[in-house]
């Protein structure tokens, strides 16, 4: 871990800043409880025949993508940039059921930067779980946000070539 990290300070990765304290730290997402129109509701939007035509008391994998409540714990983005979605890995211990109660928290769990063929690339990645209230790990997610500074011509307009 950087010296910057391990001592508090604030570090800045391509014109990004990480406040201190940030990196690492837990984010309380609250808790939910599952039901079984939750889960149709989500099978419906993304087509799911399968649960559909069930009793939608197991929630497919992917439901969980509508629980972690976005990008979180967010870092604001400097001016001139642009941000893209890179992806996320996703970790099962148990299914979703309808009726369950699941705590959910996040993180901020890596900052770096990376050259990409457009450039510097700055990775943010975020981790987020859901588990029982006992605390048994239900699912994970590992999910990276690309961060690209908008190339600026001469005359400071951003760059659209």
């Amino acid at each position: 871990m950087p010296d910057s990290i391990r001592s508090g300070l604030s570090t800045r990765h391509s014109g990004l800043l990480v406040p201190a304290g940030l990196l690492g730290r837990e984010v309380d997402l609250g808790t939910i409880t599952v039901t079984r129109e939750m889960i149709h509701a989500y099978a419906a939007s993304v087509d799911d025949h399968d649960t559909l035509a069930g009793d939608c008391l197991s929630a497919p994998p992917t439901f969980f993508l509508s629980l972690r409540r976005g990008m979180t714990p967010e870092i604001t983005l400097p001016p001139g940039s642009v941000s893209m979605y890179g992806g996320h890995d996703l970790i099962f211990h148990l299914a979703i059921r309808a009726g369950e109660t699941y705590y959910i928290r996040a993180r901020l769990a890596d900052v770096y930067d990376k050259s990409g063929r457009s450039g510097l690339l700055t990775i943010i990645v975020r981790e987020a779980l859901a588990a029982t209230l006992d605390g048994t790990p239900v699912v994970e997610i590992v999910e990276r946000q690309i961060i690209r500074r908008t190339p600026v011509a001469a005359d400071g307009a951003p760059d659209t070539q």
